[in-house]
């Protein structure tokens, strides 16, 4: 008798934590944007209530190896944040889409890969997007000095690495959901699968901010263009920038600018935080604020 009432235990306290579970992922994402105003710098705090199944969150660029040996090591660094986020997100509801440019090769067998690789190539979105191009600014940017000099290409390491095109695939850190996420690098297919669900509120998330994060075809200016909800994750990527380089602050200092001229000129940004409940993101290395 008291074995059945321990399993009996067990179950309901089962059946109660799926109950819980599922109650949770039907709330509301809470979203606590942060944008700037210009010509003053005054920062601007909201709050969005975002509904699971309308929310996406795309992983820009986080291949398993970069030519930059700095770049590889931040990239590496920041992955296990990065999968709890998408491992919270998923369970609430949200669409996660890997998006490792130039990587689609190592996935051709994958479920995931092949969900969006035919039947989403909508019109309307290819006449915005026009092809799949990149967006090197928007009107808001027209007249704006960029804010860091990335003209080397950004390797922050002494001696410098040689560029090149090393990565094969995503680092294997991200965990990728056969029988739920994406895998894409086409802003045509990305763009089109999500407005076939009915998905405006869009996430980024990964590398490079100042270069890949903001032009690609799935990049924040596209979805700026698509008339998508877009923010960046603010803690949750990294740029190329050359400390050596104008304005010769810290490389973390350049990635704060960046997010600033976002922040103006781009869209709003998010943290982490509003998944986890836990403090943002910081590298080891970034002991100044």
């Amino acid at each position: 008798m008291r074995k059945c009432a321990n399993v009996t235990n067990v179950m309901l306290t089962l059946s109660a934590l799926v109950v819980s579970s599922l109650a949770a992922t039907a709330e509301e994402i809470k979203v606590n944007l942060r944008k700037q105003v210009v010509p003053e710098p005054v920062v601007q705090q909201d709050v969005g209530q975002w509904k699971p199944e309308e929310t996406a969150i795309i992983i820009c660029d986080m291949w398993n190896e970069h030519w930059c040996k700095g770049a590889t090591a931040r990239v590496a660094e920041m992955a296990p944040t990065m999968n709890t986020v998408l491992t919270i997100a998923r369970a609430r509801g949200v669409t996660i889409v890997h998006a490792p440019s130039s990587c689609m090769k190592f996935y051709e067998d994958s479920p995931a890969r092949k969900r969006i690789q035919t039947g989403y190539d909508d019109p309307e979105v290819r006449k915005i997007l026009g092809g799949e191009n990149w967006c090197n600014a928007l009107p808001s940017e027209e007249f704006v000095k960029w804010p860091v000099d990335q003209g080397d290409g950004g390797c922050d390491c002494n001696p410098k690495c040689q560029q090149g095109g090393p990565w094969k695939r995503q680092i294997e850190t991200l965990v990728i959901d056969e029988e739920k996420d994406l895998v894409s690098d086409s802003g045509i297919a990305i763009a089109s699968y999500l407005k076939a669900k009915g998905i405006k509120n869009v996430i980024i998330m990964g590398v490079h901010t100042n270069m890949c994060v903001v032009g690609r075809p799935f990049g924040l200016r596209q979805n700026v263009r698509l008339g998508n909800n877009v923010v960046l994750m603010r803690d949750l990527t990294d740029t190329m920038y050359n400390s050596q380089k104008w304005p010769n602050v810290s490389h973390f200092r350049g990635t704060d600018r960046i997010i600033a001229h976002i922040e103006k000129y781009i869209c709003p940004t998010i943290t982490s935080s509003d998944f986890t409940g836990e403090p943002p993101f910081r590298f080891k290395d970034d002991t100044g604020k």
